[in-house]
């Protein structure tokens, strides 16, 4: 695989999971990661709890939005990971094509109901959930795998730091 590797997180509403990935992956990624995200059901605007929690870590994003699939074409995507809660009843969107495609079920913060620190106790478990699945992603030697090693590995570190 040729680095920065360009990784799609793609859920539903690309308002909350995708967007936490995205910024992470180009903050985590030392260069080797480049972050993108999508959806199939964009809700059209950006959590402000996500970047939220960003903000609280740190991590910078770039002009994040909520966009739909087709607002990708063109782009060189050589990894795609879906964030959608499947557990949960949750469609998953297809990505189609050859791409590389893993799945990291997490469930999606933007429907917690509750206090303020409720909410907020949602919003820095999926960034720790992602935080921790896309720094071992960083620290693989991308260079020297191919695709199915690339499905493996990112397979692996779902199971390794918690699964649905």
């Amino acid at each position: 695989m040729n680095t920065p590797l360009t990784v799609l997180f793609l859920c539903t509403g690309n308002s909350c999971r995708s967007i936490i990935g995205e910024a992470l992956a180009d903050h985590l990624g030392n260069g080797k990661l480049q972050g993108l995200s999508a959806g199939s059901m964009p809700t059209g605007k950006v959590n402000e709890n996500a970047l939220a929690v960003l903000a609280r870590h740190g991590v910078t994003v770039n002009n994040p939005s909520s966009k739909t699939m087709d607002d990708l074409e063109g782009e060189q995507i050589d990894l795609v990971i879906t964030v959608c809660d499947a557990a949960a009843g949750e469609a998953c969107p297809v990505w189609l094509g050859d791409t590389p495609k893993v799945h990291w079920g997490l469930a999606d913060p933007a429907h917690v109901t509750g206090s303020e620190e409720t909410v907020r106790a949602a919003f820095e478990t999926t960034y720790n959930e992602l935080h921790a699945r896309i720094e071992a992603l960083a620290s693989l030697d991308l260079e020297s795998m191919n695709g199915l090693g690339l499905i493996a590995s990112a397979q692996k570190i779902h199971r390794e730091i918690g699964s649905e």
